[in-house]
């Protein structure tokens, strides 16, 4: 007797645990609706980074806040549309503190500015609802890898905007906007921020770049060492110059933390994968940008007698502020209004932030909060690696020892929605078994 299985869901390593109570809604299709407004939030925070007007913050608040109002509302309308259900598990309950904590300190009075702390508390929860919108909308495979695509395509694109826009605008903002620094990137005002960027799309594309088009080569490729690369969908294969052009341009945005870590991605693409030829092609195909797009101001940047200039001064000052209130903090936000009572000198400017950004959660959470980063950074790095495509996530948080790329919403929103799509991804259906 030939009987075959329906595919059920099963559980891996996630935010939650399946809760198999049917197989039709599993197998249902999904709405790309939150995908597509997770996309378009994230996109144009990305635009507008530039922009110190917090109303620029407040419009993707309140954005992502619809949004994860909306998933909720279709969960509630229609109770077999999610197969997750939050569970007791290191990242997302280092998820869920991280989003809460400066309410925290607002309702026990843990902060020297109120109105900072509820700027930064709004922003923190909106990632994590980010994060859990992603989770909930990028289940399904399809609508999963097009995000990615989209994503993929998306850095490629900004990229090619900000590389030209560089030589071409200087002191100006995408030839429009006057600049308060000359060192402008596209919508980026920060090399590193530039760069940032790059470390989070640039392992996508890469990845999609070295797979074949097919579904049985995509799924011959990555499969036999994780089990996660047996799709019911595969994506078209990208051309290898996009994210050789990508690697190329972080090169030459002369961040040199950003270069260390997009080499680094690069190197663990390229061997987790194991393609000789396509990665010589890759190899050639990057070499030769980088040298077109002026990657040489990135050996002048390593050629620097003190690269720690001013950085070590303040981390030293920020220890200080860390050490007379290691557990409650000062409060989110409140950074840039508590360091000048710190500060061991003065170099002229405002210091807004410690350039590392482990030491700013340690000083405005206190040590526990920064330990609830360092749970959701662990907890997510081994998903992170198995996906290939998360590696940027593990990035982030290494360029964060010596930067702030998670105070940038325009960086942190794109980060937590592949947090979101990690947990998403760790949950699968399974083939049908015939018997």
């Amino acid at each position: 007797m030939r009987v075959i299985l329906p595919g059920k869901p099963f559980h891996r390593v996630g935010f939650g645990t399946s809760w198999i109570a049917s197989t039709a809604a599993v197998a249902a299709p999904r709405s790309g609706v939150g995908a597509i407004g997770l996309f378009i939030l994230a996109g144009a925070a990305t635009l507008t980074i530039f922009s110190s007007d917090p109303s620029m913050t407040f419009s993707y608040e309140i954005g992502i806040f619809l949004l994860a109002g909306y998933c909720s509302a279709r969960i509630a309308l229609r109770p077999g549309e999610s197969t997750i259900t939050i569970t007791v598990l290191v990242p997302a309950v280092a998820l869920g503190a991280i989003s809460l904590w400066g309410f925290a300190q607002l309702a026990m009075g843990a902060t020297v500015y109120r109105y900072a702390t509820w700027e930064a508390s709004l922003r923190t929860m909106s990632f994590g609802a980010a994060a859990w919108v992603a989770a909930e909308t990028l289940r399904d495979a399809r609508v999963r890898w097009r995000f990615l695509s989209a994503f993929a395509w998306f850095g490629c694109a900004l990229s090619l905007l900000s590389v030209v826009a560089y030589f071409t605008s200087r002191g100006r903002i995408l030839w429009v906007l006057a600049s308060p620094y000359p060192d402008v990137w596209g919508p980026f005002l920060s090399r590193n921020d530039f760069a940032g960027f790059m470390e989070l799309s640039f392992p996508v594309a890469l990845l999609l770049a070295l797979n074949h088009r097919t579904q049985d080569s995509w799924r011959g490729t990555v499969s036999h060492w994780h089990p996660a690369w047996k799709p019911d969908w595969a994506p078209a294969r990208f051309p290898l110059w996009v994210p050789a052009w990508m690697l190329a341009a972080g090169l030459a945005s002369g961040s040199r933390a950003g270069a260390i870590l997009l080499l680094t991605e690069a190197g663990v693409v390229l061997g987790l994968i194991s393609r000789r030829r396509a990665a010589a092609k890759f190899v050639v195909w990057a070499t030769l940008l980088a040298a077109g797009a002026g990657a040489g101001t990135l050996a002048g940047r390593f050629a620097e007698k003190d690269p720690w200039r001013y950085r070590r001064e303040i981390t030293q000052s920020t220890l200080k502020l860390i050490a007379d209130r290691p557990w409650r903090g000062y409060g989110l936000g409140t950074y840039p209004y508590v360091y000048p009572a710190y500060a061991t000198f003065d170099i002229g400017a405002v210091v807004e932030h410690a350039h590392n950004q482990w030491l700013e959660w340690a000083a405005e959470g206190g040590i526990p909060l920064a330990l609830m980063w360092l749970a959701l950074a662990v907890g997510m790095s081994i998903r992170a690696v198995r996906s290939i495509w998360g590696i940027g996530i593990i990035a982030a948080f290494l360029h964060a020892l010596v930067d702030y790329p998670f105070v940038r919403c325009g960086l942190a929103a794109w980060d937590f929605a592949l947090i979101g799509a990690l947990s998403a991804a760790a949950v699968r259906k399974a083939q049908p078994m015939v018997h």
